[in-house]
């Protein structure tokens, strides 16, 4: 018994003696439902700091992903698919160049992750931030040498995608060296909308009690003008809720500048364009229920979100 006892303590003795030894980082594991996905991916000069960014966000930046990652939803998978000769609506990805991850990630962090507090990147980033070397929206287009026309699938490419807690950000490959003010601006617009619509999709924000008062759903408005007359966003033949509205509040601060939401709109127009101005915003109800939302951010997380609408539509 004297000798197992002096056995054992030394095995201990040894394991602790080998452990303080170790200096190289373990691994870091996922929680459950993650897939297994494990950190770092590989021993680039970007895998620390993609490390880092699930340190301060909880979120898996990933170069390295399966075709489930990208597509699954709990109701089917999201890629496009031939249904007879028509295509359906979807979207198709290649993982990044892993040559081109390091700008990739310096584009997505100016064009997007700078416009936010780390209080609401913590709060809002989704789980996954899958970076891509191709991001392409499908679309039936038609190839008119033939008689009668055949379809054939359009691919337009876009900056990013949101499908189910995943966002999909494109530029990983040699374009990100050549990117033009321009495409930069594109790719403001787009990333940050998805970002947001991931949020709103995913219901990880709701309205407070003082927006939700602060117009009457009692009454279900019958035109447009009537739904802003009310302070509603919501298209009127889609029952407006002040859910709907909160969300359309903050999709229109970071999509339209400040100037256009401001601007006097043609008497036809109903996209956000001129909410804020008398000609839509007839009782002013609009401009209070915008400022809820906008101060709202400001406080909670420290985030004007009418800045990056103001970025997007920059001149």
């Amino acid at each position: 018994m004297k000798r197992y006892l002096i056995y054992a303590i030394s095995l201990l003795l040894l394991s602790v003696i080998w452990s303080g030894c170790s200096k190289k980082e373990a691994p870091l594991l996922p929680t459950e439902g993650n897939e297994g996905y494990t950190l770092p991916q590989g021993n680039h000069d970007y895998d620390t700091r993609i490390l880092n960014y699930y340190k301060k966000y909880g979120t898996y930046f990933l170069y390295q992903f399966s075709e489930k990652d990208a597509y699954w939803t709990p109701t089917g998978y999201k890629n496009a698919i031939k249904q007879g000769q028509y295509w359906s609506d979807g979207f198709e990805m290649k993982a990044a160049d892993q040559t081109f991850i390091n700008q990739q990630l310096d584009l997505f962090e100016s064009q997007c992750l700078n416009f936010y507090s780390e209080k609401f990147l913590k709060a809002f980033l989704p789980s996954k931030i899958l970076l891509c070397s191709e991001v392409d929206s499908i679309y039936n287009d038609f190839d008119f040498s033939t008689s009668p026309a055949t379809v054939v699938k359009g691919l337009r490419s876009v900056a990013a995608w949101y499908n189910y807690n995943n966002l999909l950000i494109n530029y990983g490959n040699a374009n990100v060296l050549t990117i033009t003010p321009e495409e930069k601006k594109l790719y403001l617009a787009k990333v940050n909308l998805n970002l947001i619509n991931s949020i709103t999709e995913a219901k990880k924000t709701a309205p407070t009690t003082a927006f939700s008062g602060s117009a009457n759903y009692t009454i279900a408005p019958t035109s447009d003008a009537d739904a802003y007359a009310k302070g509603m966003l919501t298209p009127y033949y889609n029952g407006p809720t002040a859910t709907s509205d909160w969300y359309l509040y903050i999709q229109a601060m970071v999509s339209f500048s400040e100037d256009n939401l401001n601007r006097l709109p043609d008497s036809w127009d109903t996209s956000f364009t001129g909410i804020l101005n008398p000609a839509k915003d007839t009782n002013g109800i609009i401009k209070r229920r915008y400022d809820l939302v906008r101060n709202y951010f400001k406080e909670n997380y420290n985030v004007d979100l009418q800045l990056i609408g103001n970025a997007a539509q920059a001149n």
